[in-house]
């Protein structure tokens, strides 16, 4: 479920809202609602091909902010709002 505080909370412009949502859920493969490692992994590569598996660990364990071993809508605002 959208914790909709906790976007408020996030810095990011409304119109860029729909377009972040749009990313998530292309990285979502399965369309769960939630980006797990393998998918976050496959998005990482893709925006940077020189990055390790540990690299890439290391950053979904950062952006998954609550530590259920995936990542919210919330947390992906959140993880894009920091490498703008």
């Amino acid at each position: 479920m959208t914790d909709l505080g906790a976007i408020k909370a996030i810095d990011v412009a409304a119109s860029d809202l729909a377009e972040l949502k749009q990313s998530f859920d292309a990285c979502d493969s399965n369309s769960d609602g939630w980006i797990l490692n393998q998918e976050f992994s496959a998005l990482l590569k893709s925006l940077d091909q020189d990055l390790s598996e540990d690299e890439c660990l290391l950053a979904f364990e950062l952006t998954d902010a609550d530590g259920d071993g995936s990542i919210s809508f919330e947390e992906f605002m959140g993880w894009w709002n920091d490498i703008q």
